[in-house]
């Protein structure tokens, strides 16, 4: 299972429990995610994978 390690407060994050925000752009999407424990942002959740 892939996993994201939140910067901020340092929890192992499930990708499935990952908060995500999906915004439609003239350009396209632009998603967002956060941490579930602390809402920090995860910038970039490809960099962040453990």
């Amino acid at each position: 299972m892939a996993k994201v390690t939140c910067a901020r407060c340092g929890r192992d994050i499930a990708m499935h429990e990952l908060e995500a925000k999906t915004v439609a752009r003239r350009g396209g999407f632009d998603t967002r995610y956060r941490c579930p424990f602390c809402h920090e942002d995860v910038k970039d959740v490809t960099d962040s994978l453990a």
